[in-house]
């Protein structure tokens, strides 16, 4: 299902609606007068009132309308496509049913509500289908932005960049290979996964210093000598005195699990 981006749902997609159509509909009446007065029997010498208020008509309605659906899709990641497509098809046709109340009644009446119903249910379809047109195709471009960026961040987070002290890249290594990071005393001991066999490397930097990258690259605190890759630990053992996490490589080491984060990382299993 195509979804729009919260923004549409935002600020930003209440004030592009509540201004950009309402003028639209209001400068396209001024300019070609596509709903030309004689066609529903009245005769206006004061045409620009009348648009005025045909203006005013839909900017209620979409005041009111907008400020609901932000309301009832403030907390969602996005926005389907087909909500959105119901949304427009009922402002226009509420508004189209206002306008046409308006005209049925100054024009004396001489003419079915009905009658003059369909014929703006026609012209604001077109008037106001090429605004939300607009809008759309830019909320949708917004999307596309959104997921290249979200996958370029995605794409950074594959691999994790372990530098010393000084700044200076020592160790690239897939995430999903690392199995934890150890500090001893003035190093970092990194044990990962290499072709299927542990590996381990040892660098001279702090773990408050490798914590952020550590945490960008998927591995979490356990310890406060170490990190864990969750996605690896098989299991939490409980000793009398101390608890481990078992990871699932043969052989390998278990991982200290001290009490302070014990819950959170017990939530990740």
């Amino acid at each position: 299902m195509t979804m729009l981006p919260k923004e549409y749902a935002s600020k930003k997609g209440f004030l592009f609606h509540t201004a950009g159509v309402p003028l639209f509909v209001f400068g396209m009446l001024l300019l070609f007068s596509p709903t030309s007065f004689d066609r529903f029997s009245i005769t206006w010498p004061r045409y620009t009132f009348h648009v005025t208020m045909v203006f005013c008509i839909v900017l209620v309605l979409l005041l009111v309308s907008r400020s609901l659906f932000m309301l009832l899709n403030r907390h969602t990641k996005g926005v389907p496509f087909p909500s959105v497509f119901m949304l427009s098809m009922g402002e226009i046709v509420c508004s189209s049913g206002f306008t046409a109340l308006y005209l049925w009644l100054v024009s004396g009446r001489e003419e079915a509500y009905f009658w003059f119903f369909g014929m703006m249910l026609v012209y604001l379809f077109v008037l106001m289908f090429i605004p939300y047109l607009i809008i759309n195709l830019y909320f949708t471009i917004l999307s596309k932005e959104h997921r290249l960026s979200d996958r370029e961040r995605d794409t950074a987070k594959e691999k994790i960049h372990f530098t010393d002290e000084r700044d200076n890249l020592k160790l690239v290594v897939a995430c999903d290979a690392v199995l934890y990071v150890q500090s001893d005393e003035n190093y970092l001991k990194i044990c990962y996964l290499e072709y299927g066999e542990m590996k381990f490397y040892s660098l001279r930097n702090t773990m408050k210093r490798v914590e952020e990258t550590c945490l960008k690259g998927g591995l979490v605190r356990c310890h406060r000598s170490y990190f864990v890759n969750s996605a690896r630990v098989q299991a939490l053992q409980k000793d009398k005195e101390f608890t481990y996490a078992v990871l699932d490589v043969p052989n390998a080491h278990r991982v200290p699990v001290s009490k302070n984060y014990y819950d959170s990382l017990a939530a990740l299993l």
